[in-house]
């Protein structure tokens, strides 16, 4: 999906007497604190009659395992106080209505500005203030026109859907194990099909989407490119699939994580994921909720189990348009499957899925070490692990 075919080439290494502005000339903030070096590496070179070639790489520095620690410690330590000061939050709200008015709960706009406020208004603002302590570069614009924006949202529904189902069948498995468990129970979807149609149409397909690709991909890939976009990736999948705090959707979330942020790095437009991110939201939400109020699965289920081919009959005729809705969304959801899965194997088998290196490169032995292996990724993903056992076992 990149179909960008220019090859990098190294420049020879700066001498000491270069001024220390480099990074700055190419938009990298440079981070003292964090161990880089301005002399370490150098800027690409204009050639007389050409012009300034933004894709010739700058020699890679020497590679600082403790500096690299550092970075990563500090992006998983923004994100560990993001979650808990807003898990934090909520819990005090929780207390306060409980103490004073218990029937709000019964208010659905109510329940879900107590549960995103803390996260947006609270928890966010201080994520975005210590991650921009951090250096950070942005990914070259790029095109990214129809064909591939379609193609994309095709391999995007495909990982959501497939994902849901590898998520479900894990909680089924670990509830055969440890029957009290609720893992394989999507709580915040159970939420949204009982919810009211219009609260759910703006606050989880337009101002989730928006807030989330603003954390996840410009804020959290921008920290992480430097040191390459299979890093890059990788982590801001993790997290982001371990932020939304359940089995079933850690597993989706997590691949949709890693596509998106794929596709933020090739083209350097957080709208373009936005996009992605509302479509898939509305998909995955807003019209499986339309279908279901127009027929009820759950006694369909009980009809086809009894066996009344009278009573089965009279209720398909009187509810024929639901029935008939909700089988073809069933079948365009395999449909996503199957199309999108051949699609991601054609483009990595071709080429066309590559990963840049970035401005310092992580041994291939030490990348999990450096990645996850430091206190404050080791504090997210312990806090996060936390939310999905408490959810699961609550």
């Amino acid at each position: 999906m990149d179909g960008n075919n220019r090859q990098f080439s190294q420049q020879p290494a700066p001498q000491q007497d270069q001024p220390a502005n480099l990074y700055y000339q190419q938009g990298f903030q440079q981070a003292p604190q964090y161990g880089y070096n301005p002399y370490m590496q150098q800027a690409p070179q204009q050639v007389p009659g050409q012009g300034y070639d933004p894709f010739i790489l700058p020699q890679q520095a020497p590679f600082d395992s403790k500096s690299a620690k550092k970075h990563f410690s500090g992006v998983g330590l923004s994100y560990f106080i993001f979650s808990i000061v807003s898990v934090a939050i909520q819990i005090g709200v929780s207390i306060a209505v409980d103490a004073v008015n218990p029937d709000l709960w019964d208010n659905y706009l109510f329940m879900i500005l107590a549960s995103i406020l803390p996260m947006y208004l609270v928890g966010a603002p201080i994520c975005i203030l210590m991650m921009k302590r951090l250096p950070s570069e942005k990914p070259d614009k790029a095109s990214w026109g129809f064909g591939k924006f379609i193609a994309g949202l095709i391999i995007a529904l495909g990982l959501m859907y497939i994902g849901s189902f590898i998520g479900t069948y894990i909680g089924m498995l670990i509830e055969q194990f440890a029957p009290e468990a609720q893992a394989s129970t999507n709580a915040v979807q159970d939420l949204v099909f009982n919810g009211d149609l219009i609260v759910n149409l703006i606050i989880m397909v337009i101002v989730g989407p928006i807030v989330e690709e603003l954390l996840f991909r410009k804020l959290l890939c921008d920290r992480l490119r430097i040191y390459g976009e299979g890093i890059t990736v990788a982590v801001t999948g993790l997290m982001f699939g371990l932020f939304h705090g359940n089995l079933t959707q850690f597993v989706y979330a997590g691949l949709l994580g890693c596509l998106l942020a794929y596709v933020y790095l090739k083209c350097g437009r957080v709208s373009v994921t936005i996009a992605y991110h509302i479509i898939i939201n509305f998909i995955g939400s807003i019209v499986p909720l339309i279908l279901l109020r127009n027929v009820d699965i759950d006694v369909l289920g009980e009809l086809l189990e009894a066996g009344d081919n009278e009573v089965l009959t009279e209720y398909a005729m009187e509810n024929l348009a639901g029935i008939l809705g909700y089988c073809l969304f069933a079948v365009a959801v395999f449909g996503c499957m199957i199309v999108g899965l051949i699609l991601l194997i054609v483009f990595g088998a071709t080429g066309k899925i590559r990963f840049r290196p970035g401005r310092f490169t992580i041994p291939s032995g030490k990348r999990f070490t450096v990645a996850l292996i430091n206190v404050g990724m080791i504090l997210f993903i312990l806090s996060e692990i936390g939310e999905i056992l408490i959810n699961m076992f609550a």
